[in-house]
């Protein structure tokens, strides 16, 4: 070898040399993989409704050391094995097909959802979920969800709504199969959901499924209209199958307690008629009085004027002019909508002598 080239070689190794001690003029310790990886999701769960399966989990914060994660996380790979009913082994590997790429988005309150709908009937899907940032930084797998899709059970038949004083009394009957039209003999429960802003959004009631045909939503504010709904529920194959949903119905519960009867009627003549009076009740939210007046010889007394407000007194300016004894009763009404009336006080007498 010539000494010329033997001197290019020496220079060019020196420069690398150089370019790699110089880097970016500051040295740091080097940073373990794992401390930068991101923790694996372990909150992956899922919803079943009548059209499909919605998966969802949390968007991760942090890696798996505990740390705030120091970059973004791009995107999801969704892991989905299909296993017909009649194939699954629990403890036989799980035949994952190639991986669902799923974009990165959060929403509000850190959650992502994926929904897959047109599942196949009596077959199991397992999914497994894990985060990656570029093309190197991958989490390990998720917990696992395993749930089994079949055909969707019809929705509860004859669903009514039953308003009462604060409260609202739901009812339905079993559905009559599944959709299909397969008759069902696995056990059945319902799914209760209630809208407070017209239908536009529906959450779940507490307390889980039901077994029964009925449900009573109570601690409820008068005046103010809810919307219903019910979903099926069966138990095939270990997992809480959906079903259809019945229609929603409104209904609004309202003041069905009647303000207790005025007291100590009392009519007197004035200069231009009777006078009926009486003492106030005691009703927070009392709208008012009705005044009734009967003859003797009658047995349902006719309504004569109302009194709104707290007012106390009443004048008959066109008494009977018919000899013998008339009675006077008040009732008082609150302020519901239809107004609740209180029963008939006491009858204060009031006589025709000529």
């Amino acid at each position: 070898m010539k000494p010329e080239t033997v001197r290019i070689r020496i220079f060019a190794l020196a420069l690398v040399a150089l370019v790699a001690l110089s880097g970016c003029g500051k040295k740091t310790r080097p940073v373990p993989p794992d401390t930068v990886m991101p923790a694996p999701i372990s909150d992956l769960s899922y919803q079943l409704d009548e059209k499909g399966v919605t998966l969802n989990w949390s968007y991760p914060r942090a890696t798996v050391q505990g740390d705030r994660l120091p970059y973004r996380i791009e995107k999801f790979e969704l892991l989905r094995a299909v296993i017909p009913v009649k194939d699954y082994c629990a403890d036989c590997p799980i035949p994952f097909g190639p991986s669902i790429e799923i974009r990165a988005e959060s929403s509000d309150k850190g959650k992502v959802f994926y929904e897959e709908t047109l599942l196949r009937p009596n077959h199991r899907y397992v999914y497994r979920v894990r985060s990656k940032a570029g093309w190197f930084v991958s989490s390990d797998d998720s917990n696992t969800v395993s749930v089994v899709w079949d055909t969707p059970l019809l929705a509860p038949l004859n669903f009514t709504v039953e308003e009462s004083d604060k409260a609202i009394t739901l009812r339905w009957q079993a559905p009559a199969g599944l959709l299909d039209g397969t008759p069902v003999s696995d056990p059945i429960r319902y799914q209760v959901f209630r809208s407070t802003d017209g239908g536009e959004t529906f959450t779940e009631m507490p307390g889980g499924l039901s077994e029964g045909l009925t449900f009573t939503d109570k601690g409820l504010r008068n005046g103010k209209a809810y919307v219903y709904k019910v979903r099926a529920m069966r138990l095939h194959a270990e997992t809480m199958a959906a079903g259809m949903t019945s229609e929603p119905l409104s209904a609004t519960p309202r003041d069905l307690t009647p303000p207790a009867p005025p007291q100590k009627v009392h009519a007197v003549a004035s200069g231009t008629g009777v006078k009926i009076l009486w003492e106030t009740v005691a009703e927070p939210d009392l709208a008012g009085f009705r005044i009734y007046r009967r003859a003797a010889k009658s047995a349902t007394p006719e309504p004569i004027g109302q009194v709104d407000g707290a007012g106390l007194s009443f004048e008959d300016a066109k008494p009977p002019k018919e000899r013998g004894l008339w009675y006077y009763s008040v009732t008082a009404f609150d302020q519901a909508r239809p107004a609740n009336e209180s029963t008939y006080s006491m009858e204060a007498t009031y006589e025709v002598a000529e």
